[in-house]
């Protein structure tokens, strides 16, 4: 008999699921840990409508050895709304690794992938952890094929120390904080706008100010709208998830650990973000939903600047903004950055998904930071 069974998690398994996540760090020069907490299954609404988290048993023990996790939801592929998969959350407890757990749960994800609700999927894979890119993309017996999408940056833009209005105007557009009656109009406008990104979610009114929401706890006024005379042209948002996701420093290297403090007292006058002590997490604010009418660089500023402009003089250091190496957007960003981290997007697909993703045209790829 196999050592190890896989299934589906329940609630019952949240407390093993965020052990594991805070047993698995991400190596680098900063070692962190992507947790959960207090709830596992109470963060997973950022997965969106249809989601599975996979799980190893260990038979002997009872014990969960590895989890993964598998969600659905539509997105503009083309320009229309279509079912596409993400992967996340690969994670396997150190002393279970080389007992050849991740191609078995690939057979058993093979086998949840015949219910047809995609053919494709998408994931993200640090560029660092050349070790899981290598297994991953080696086309094992019965692992998916991996292609290599490009590039996903994710910048940490540094939060200063001046508040500022509510209500902004650059010259280019005026900005304000979007109210509840404005969502059927944003949803419209993304509908649109959000469509010339391959893979932008296709939002439904489900999706935000509810306490189940994939976007949780963003209340309206977290989202900047920006105009030109009655018109909408842009949005941006502010999201706190530190009450549900959070960022923890596990351990620093031998350089960063002699010169962390060195390092703060110079961001502090240099308004840039501080780097917690080991056991803290990071103190961040998630940008989401960027789009733009036309890709306006001068419209995407005004917004990341009032938006900037609001979190000032707040506990926060630092914005994360994540973009496609192809989004024309993100040269903006770049400008203003204090550190990136680079992720390599892959589409994932077995033999029935290969033709449609063959079919897919050269629209920038778009994720939503705050959800992978």
């Amino acid at each position: 008999m196999s050592q190890f069974v896989f299934d589906l998690a329940t609630p019952d398994d949240d407390a093993q699921l965020r052990r594991i996540l805070a047993a698995t760090p991400m190596d680098g020069a900063i070692r962190v840990s992507l947790r959960r907490e207090p709830s596992y299954f109470g963060a997973a609404v950022l997965d969106g409508p249809f989601r599975q988290t996979i799980v190893a048993r260990d038979q002997a023990s009872g014990r969960i050895a590895a989890m993964g996790a598998r969600s659905v939801r539509l997105r503009y592929v083309n320009g229309e709304p279509v079912a596409i998969g993400y992967l996340s959350g690969l994670r396997c407890l150190p002393e279970y690794r080389s007992r050849g757990i991740i191609p078995r749960g690939y057979r058993f994800f093979r086998k949840l992938h015949e219910d047809g609700r995609t053919g494709l999927y998408l994931t993200t894979i640090a560029e660092q952890n050349q070790l899981a890119i290598g297994l991953l993309t080696s086309g094992r017996a019965g692992l998916p094929q991996y292609h290599d999408y490009g590039r996903f940056v994710t910048v940490a833009v540094p939060i200063g120390a001046v508040g500022g209005r509510l209500t902004w105007s650059s010259g280019t557009a005026t900005i304000r904080p979007a109210e509840p009656s404005d969502l059927e109009a944003v949803l419209e406008f993304w509908s649109v706008v959000g469509a010339r990104r391959q893979f932008f979610p296709a939002y439904s009114p489900d999706d935000f100010f509810r306490p189940s929401a994939t976007f949780r706890d963003l209340r309206a006024h977290d989202l900047l709208l920006a105009f030109r005379g009655r018109r909408l042209v842009g949005t941006l948002a502010a999201w706190d998830q530190t009450a549900f996701r959070q960022i923890v420093v596990e351990r620093y290297s031998a350089a960063l650990r002699w010169t962390r403090l060195a390092y703060n007292a110079w961001a502090a006058v240099r308004r840039q973000p501080r780097l917690p002590r080991p056991g803290q997490p990071f103190r961040w604010l998630t940008a989401g939903l960027a789009a733009v009418e036309d890709d306006n660089v001068s419209v995407f500023e005004a917004l990341l600047d009032a938006l900037l402009i609001r979190a000032a003089g707040r506990e926060w250091d630092c914005l994360l903004v994540g973009l496609h190496e192809s989004d024309p957007l993100l040269a903006s960003v770049r400008r203003r950055q204090a550190i990136s981290y680079d992720a390599r997007l892959y589409m994932v697909c077995w033999a029935d998904g290969e033709s449609f993703r063959e079919g897919l045209d050269q629209r920038p790829p778009y994720l939503e930071v705050g959800c992978l």
